[in-house]
């Protein structure tokens, strides 16, 4: 074999852009793997989940600098990753013994630790969350292609409060069905598909003060299809972006309708994605829209996830101080999901913090769970911040809750998302009351 032929064969089997083995590679080995033994083993595929945001906010270069440094951590793992290459890009593959069955949540939990350590680059700081797929060989697929292709399906039901994903059969038939929703969605928000509903934000006797604005999309193939599963596929596809430039426009677009027909006018919320926040012009584009349809800030509120502002803390922190130069109010949404910490709330400027419905469960009674929500309360309340309660769905935990002192509530015992024309009438028939002296809600 001539010196060209080498390198024309070492220059397959590798990635250029960083010089590690890539999924050609990996291919050949598993499959001389798989011909020389009849051993099970795991396929892992591992992506970090902060990549698109880093990838934003440093560029290209440094996602390929991070991909090596990650390769090297596993190369040198105690649990001994074997085959390791990277594949579709920007992800990271390799093997686990079948010996590790028994404990392979713990096995990718350790290497999870490992990758998930901070890295520096030219004085740049970046914080990596490693999730992974994982599939079984022969079980899954006979050939390495076979068996790969099913840990990539598997990693895409990894999440944040579950790390890893093992393949199975309903899973490729539920990722088909995300794929058709996801090809869809991308037509639907193209085509301006989808509508706005508003849902009241209310005091204790059911007085409106706000309003949070949640997309709904009923699709002329699909029907109506639930919030809960159009949100994460337009995150998983790229699109909230989209979305969320869409939502604020006709946000926009109707606050500007209701001032030009003297109808009551209240700070609508808007939730931003840690994609939205990543992204260079979105202040820019924020502006641009309100300036559009002459909406003024003040009217608008912010709703971020604490995922947004943990990626990157300094960029965070001056991105909500410019937010809030400009005049938006900025919330943090979903507090008590996860690994929520109270030290955010001192170190941003918040003006409003919105309890999950989680922390609602047990509070009439259980007496931990009542401390706990008071014990967030009396902190909120000696930092300044504005405390709501999203899921109020009973009396009883409203009467809790206002005992605790909250003032400000969100659910369905005060009423559902409401359609414009909804809202509107109920409005012009009972003003900006929800409730009745009874505390019955008024339809």
């Amino acid at each position: 074999m001539t010196f060209l032929e080498q390198e024309n064969r070492r220059l397959r089997y590798l990635d250029t852009q960083t010089n590690l083995p890539n999924s050609d590679w990996f291919e050949l080995q598993c499959n001389k793997l798989i011909s020389k033994s009849d051993r099970e083993f795991f396929v892992v595929v591992a992506q970090s989940e902060s990549e698109d945001y880093l990838r934003l906010k440093y560029g290209e270069s440094v996602i390929r600098r991070l991909l090596a440094s990650s390769y090297s951590r596993l190369k040198k793992h105690r649990q001994h990753p074997r085959l390791t290459a990277t594949i579709a890009l920007n992800k990271l593959v390799f093997i686990l013994p079948k010996t590790v069955e028994n404990e392979l949540k713990d096995v990718l939990l350790d290497i999870k630790n490992s990758l998930d350590k901070e890295y520096t680059f030219q004085g740049i700081k970046c914080q990596q969350s490693f999730q992974f797929g994982v599939a079984r060989f022969p079980k899954h697929g006979e050939t390495a292609d076979v068996v790969v292709s099913r840990a990539l399906e598997a990693k895409k039901f990894a999440s944040v409060n579950q790390f890893y994903h093992l393949y199975d059969t309903e899973n490729s038939e539920e990722f088909m069905e995300r794929h058709e929703i996801s090809i869809l969605l991308d037509e639907a928000i193209q085509n301006d598909e989808l509508d706005v509903c508003f849902q009241p934000k209310v005091t204790a006797d059911g007085t409106c003060v706000g309003l949070e604005a949640l997309a709904r999309w009923d699709s002329p193939v699909l029907g109506s299809i639930s919030p809960a599963i159009f949100i994460p596929i337009a995150e998983e596809y790229r699109m909230i972006s989209r979305l969320t430039d869409l939502i604020v426009q006709k946000v926009c677009a109707q606050i500007s309708l209701w001032k030009k027909n003297d109808f009551p006018l209240l700070p609508v919320a808007i939730n931003i994605s840690l994609l939205d926040f990543s992204q260079p012009d979105f202040i820019s584009k924020l502006v641009k829209y309100l300036a559009d349809f002459s909406v003024k800030p003040s009217q608008i509120e912010l709703e971020l996830t604490e995922t947004c502002l943990e990626s990157d803390r300094v960029n965070s922190l001056e991105l909500m101080n410019e937010l809030k130069s400009w005049g938006f109010k900025v919330s943090v949404d979903d507090f008590g999901v996860g690994y929520s910490s109270v030290t955010r709330l001192a170190y941003y400027p918040i003006d409003k913090l919105k309890l999950d419905r989680a922390l609602l469960r047990g509070i009439k009674t259980s007496g931990r769970q009542y401390s706990l929500v008071k014990g967030i309360f009396n902190i909120c309340s000696e930092l300044k911040i504005k405390c709501v309660v999203e899921g109020v769905e009973e009396k009883s935990q409203l009467t809790r809750l206002t005992e605790i002192g909250f003032s400000e509530f969100q659910g369905f015992y005060f009423s559902k998302p409401l359609t414009v024309t909804r809202y509107e009438k109920h409005v012009k028939t009972h003003g900006l009351v929800f409730l009745d002296k009874t505390g019955q809600q008024l339809s």
